[in-house]
């Protein structure tokens, strides 16, 4: 990969599939995948489950192309493609991208349109125990069924070790006019199965309309 020496150093002490999604761009032809699953118990006793799925592949060295795949229990999701385009210096020490998603929303079966503006930045530092990485993307939302938009802030900071285990914290935001705002933190482990695939296990807090608490389960895999 031609990535300055902190990225290259973040990705040649642990696993290749540490920076996921965020502002970098795929190495042209890459391939990066993410399929992961949540089942969580509401404050009201309720179970419910999540499915998710992401792809993403490096059309060129300056564009990333992709897949976001959403269904939250049986009552809505989302299907969309996504583009990435690098701001300024191409993973660089601190890179900046911006990426446009389009596709469709569903509730309770009825589908809409729906788009995504969001702009990542990040960075890849150097630790005593190996390396790490932290990123930001910030989000703007529009769905057609809905009168507002969604506003996103989500944060991930994540730490590659020597060994198989390495630990990873994402914390999720979101907040429409008029509404309260939701979030969810993770504290996540990464446990590294072979170079090229990872598996992911965390803890899901949630507040939104109801409080709950959640396992969340995740395969990485990059091509």
């Amino acid at each position: 990969m031609r990535f300055p020496f902190l990225l290259r150093a973040l990705i040649a002490t642990a696993s290749p599939m540490a920076v996921q999604a965020g502002p970098w761009i795929q190495d042209h032809k890459g391939i990066f995948t993410s399929a992961s699953a949540t089942l969580r118990q509401t404050a009201m006793g309720d179970w419910r489950h999540e499915l998710n799925y992401y792809g993403e592949y490096g059309w060129s060295d300056h564009l990333t192309l992709g897949l976001d795949l959403h269904q939250n229990h049986r009552d809505s999701g989302h299907a969309m493609l996504f583009a990435r385009l690098p701001l300024g210096r191409r993973n660089g020490s601190f890179p900046v991208a911006v990426s446009l998603s389009v596709g469709g929303a569903h509730w309770q079966g009825r589908w809409d349109g729906i788009y995504r503006v969001t702009l990542s930045a990040g960075h890849g530092f150097p630790t005593r125990t190996g390396s790490g990485w932290a990123t930001i993307d910030a989000t703007y939302e529009r769905r057609a069924a809905a009168p507002d938009p969604l506003w996103k802030l989500d944060a991930t900071l994540g730490f590659n070790r020597h060994g198989a285990l390495s630990p990873m914290l994402q914390i999720e935001t979101s907040k429409s006019p008029g509404q309260a705002l939701s979030y969810a933190i993770i504290p996540s482990l990464r446990y590294r199965i072979t170079a090229q695939k990872e598996l992911v296990v965390g803890l899901e807090r949630k507040q939104a309309a109801n409080r709950s608490l959640g396992l969340r389960i995740a395969l990485w895999h990059r091509f």
